[in-house]
């Protein structure tokens, strides 16, 4: 089962203007000097690769494990057997550095001794349900 990620409005407002702003700083300074081009162009692509990246991020629960998606590149996978809990937040900020988190309301899933991921779903409280459903079944 394939949960799509939760993008809020807040993440537009601040994905949008930040990302002008970035391609305006890389696309103006090669007209004064073009060797300025080969520093900027490396940090646009970096740039927009993190601002990009949510979007295409997803959580599948498959048969014995869970794949958490967080880009383009960048995945985890959990096995049920090593998750201890997973519990809805409303919080701006997330506990882990790496996360599926673009929304206030994300699912924090925490794993193995001290292991933490938070993802943001459309439906955080069906991911949970089958999410709980195959951990203990």
């Amino acid at each position: 089962m394939k949960f799509k990620p939760l993008v809020d409005k807040l993440y537009w407002i601040l994905f949008i203007p930040t990302n002008v702003v970035v391609v305006l700083l890389t696309v103006i300074p090669p007209f004064f000097a073009p060797q300025t081009l080969l520093v900027t162009l490396p940090i646009l692509l970096f740039l927009n690769y993190f601002f990009i990246s949510p979007l295409f991020g997803y959580v599948e629960l498959r048969e014995e494990d869970v794949l958490i998606k967080y880009g383009l590149i960048i995945k985890r996978i959990i096995p049920y057997s090593k998750i201890r809990s997973a519990e809805k937040k409303r919080r701006f900020y997330s506990d882990s550095i790496l996360s599926l988190k673009n929304s206030f309301e994300h699912v924090d899933i925490k794993y193995n001794s001290f292991d933490v991921t938070a993802v943001s779903v459309r439906d955080n409280d069906k991911f949970i349900d089958e999410l709980e459903k195959r951990r203990k079944g």
